[in-house]
């Protein structure tokens, strides 16, 4: 290699290594700053950040996070069966009769979610839900986030589907099972772990969602309840409320609730990795 070629490639490469920096450099200040500052908090309030409700705002006491984390695992738990059953019923339909036009309508309802704001899902849902209803509830943010984690599931479930060599379904014609057999026997087993995949993708995307939840949820802070027909809290609409007020106490229960948040986003990471690295075809 001439020294000119030479020098073009570690120019290149250090061109390369420097602009990855500077795009991941925004990234990691801003989960250092989070880290710092959460873990302050963290420090202090010890594990009653975990049981206890947020205190008073002009209160010099701490508080805790308990009706807002509790409440973003009601509610996502809740959305997860109904987002994962549609997503899958829409994939299975989508790519095993990929020229029906109401798979491809299927398909396109399941895309479009993505590209809806999330807020105007949070309207919608307060008028189908909520009004009928005659209060805020966990069920009502439970349909919210399973509308927007939709489109997420469905991604991951038609893709892992597709994917799939068409020699599978041969083999399966080849002993005598039908379309439906194929799918349940053969098919979802096959990929089964990247199912699980996509139920943790959906599972991250709702427990972070905002925005679906303001008119839907309803805040309620002063306990934790259990009761999906009651008003409750989710952690990222506690951070919103908490990080706009002007009181210490509050902007200290949000930088806590934000590591938190943090920490369960890392081990959905986590785990999803290791599915990833032990699916096979």
């Amino acid at each position: 290699m001439s020294r000119w070629r030479y020098l073009k490639d570690r120019i290149f490469v250090g061109a390369v290594l420097l602009t990855s920096i500077l795009t991941l450099a925004p990234l990691f200040h801003m989960i250092a700053t989070i880290v710092v500052n959460g873990a302050q908090v963290l420090a202090i309030y010890g594990l009653r950040f975990f049981t206890e409700t947020p205190p008073p705002p002009i209160s010099g006491a701490g508080g805790g996070i308990a009706p807002a984390l509790v409440g973003s695992i009601l509610v996502t738990l809740l959305s997860l069966p109904l987002s994962v059953s549609l997503a899958l019923l829409a994939a299975i339909l989508s790519t095993e009769f990929p020229r029906n036009p109401i798979s491809r309508l299927a398909d396109t309802f399941s895309r479009s979610f993505a590209s809806i704001p999330t807020i105007i899902v949070s309207m919608v849902v307060y008028t189908v839900v909520v009004v009928p209803m005659g209060s805020f509830s966990a069920l009502a943010g439970a349909v919210a986030l399973s509308l927007i984690s939709l489109p997420y599931a469905y991604t991951a479930f038609s893709t892992a589907l597709r994917s799939i060599p068409h020699t599978y379904r041969e083999a399966a014609y080849a002993v005598g099972m039908n379309r439906l057999q194929t799918v349940a026997r053969v098919f979802i087993p096959i990929v089964k772990r990247a199912v699980v995949v996509g139920i943790l993708i959906t599972f991250a995307r709702a427990m972070g969602e905002t925005a679906a939840l303001l008119f839907t949820a309803g805040r309620y802070r002063a306990g934790v309840s259990l009761d999906i027909r009651a008003a409750t809290d989710a952690v990222p609409l506690m951070i919103f409320d908490f990080i706009t007020t002007p009181f210490k106490v509050y902007h200290e229960i949000a930088w806590g609730a934000t590591l938190v948040l943090l920490l369960i986003y890392l081990a959905i990471f986590i785990a999803v990795k290791t599915a990833v690295r032990e699916v096979r075809l």
